[in-house]
């Protein structure tokens, strides 16, 4: 074999040594695939979306009213136990009358008393002007007399206004509730001997309640009075009410301000002192598809969702057109309902995903 078929013999082994070692080498590994449950995407549905203000609030009775007693004496009889309902002028408590009633008696007597001498002293002051205009008695006399009379007119009107006072005083023996409501204190019992101002019964309406809650300063120009809110306390429905009053006066020692809203309680859903969650509503859209809060990035201005389409996750740029804090929705442009999105945090877009058994 001469040298030049050697060499090309040698050639087209190395040649087929090397097909033989590409045919042999292992295949490149596929991206492996991320299985996502349930929580980690959502379906995209049309709702309403309600752009909104977070309240974090207390509730308080618009309207309460606490009872003293107006005078000294023993208790005779207690009407009422605390989480009653009471009406205006309904009898709560009874304190012991006799001796007041004693005393409107003796200033009665002492009225008529006042009135019979009164009206002997017109009679008398009558006759000597008679006496004075035929000249019997002299000027110094009869202005002597009308003197007297004016006297026992004072006094008549005095003793009126003692007996007034006295009657007044047995009428407040009676405790009497001056509003519709709840009674949320008793501090008596029958046979309790109470002083004058002496604090016995708490009235409160519940049937408007007003929630006082504090919202931060960088939010609270977009708040006015007559925006519509909802509350909703721990395992209860949210009930709607409106804003009434915006405090123009920060919190001292904070940068919030106080925002009252006020709701109808007539059904007694909602208890004074209660704590409630809700939001002032500022805008509102149900036309629009909505997602979770979390499916929405946001980077250098541009807003996209990653939407799972036939087990790839795919970049989509969306338009941000309500986002609503106090339940943690967004309403999108971009997004068709129906449409998967992803949740989870950490994946990019092109990465290969399938849903667990169930999700």
């Amino acid at each position: 074999m001469t040298l030049p078929r050697r060499a090309s013999l040698a050639l087209l082994l190395a040649a087929l040594a090397a097909c033989s070692a590409e045919t042999e080498a292992p295949p490149k590994a596929a991206a492996p695939v991320k299985v996502l449950s349930a929580a980690d995407t959502a379906v995209a549905r049309v709702s309403t979306v309600r752009e909104s203000v977070p309240l974090n609030a207390t509730l308080s009775a618009l309207s309460t009213s606490e009872l003293a007693a107006q005078g000294e004496g023993r208790v005779q009889a207690v009407a009422v136990r605390e989480g009653e309902r009471v009406r205006r002028g309904q009898l709560l408590a009874r304190i012991d009358a006799q001796l007041l009633a004693e005393a409107v008696r003796e200033q009665e007597a002492q009225l008529a008393n006042e009135k019979a001498r009164l009206e002997l002293a017109r009679v008398k002051l009558e006759k000597q002007r008679e006496l004075y205009r035929q000249g019997f008695i002299s000027a110094l006399a009869i202005a002597e007399l009308e003197s007297d009379y004016q006297v026992r007119e004072g006094s008549l009107a005095a003793q009126a206004a003692q007996l007034a006072r006295a009657r007044r005083a047995l009428t407040d023996t009676e405790i009497r509730s001056p509003i519709d409501g709840v009674l949320y204190r008793r501090s008596v019992n029958p046979g309790d001997s109470v002083s004058r101002n002496q604090k016995l019964f708490a009235v409160a309406d519940l049937s408007v309640l007003e929630a006082v809650a504090a919202v931060p300063a960088r939010r609270v120009s977009a708040i006015a009075p007559g925006q519509k809110a909802w509350l909703s306390v721990e395992g209860g429905a949210p009930v709607w009410g409106q804003v009434v009053r915006v405090n123009p006066v920060a919190n001292e020692g904070s940068r919030s301000f106080n925002v009252y809203v006020r709701v109808d309680n007539r059904d007694g859903r909602l208890k004074a002192g209660q704590f409630a969650k809700g939001a002032v509503v500022l805008a509102e859209r149900s036309d629009r598809v909505a997602l979770p809060a979390p499916a929405l990035s946001r980077k250098e201005g541009a807003a996209s969702v990653l939407v799972v389409e036939g087990g790839v996750l795919k970049a989509r740029p969306v338009t941000l057109l309500l986002e609503d804090e106090a339940n943690g929705l967004v309403a999108l442009d971009g997004v068709r309902a129906g449409e998967r999105v992803l949740l989870l945090q950490g994946l990019r877009a092109g990465e290969r995903v399938t849903l667990a058994a169930g999700g």
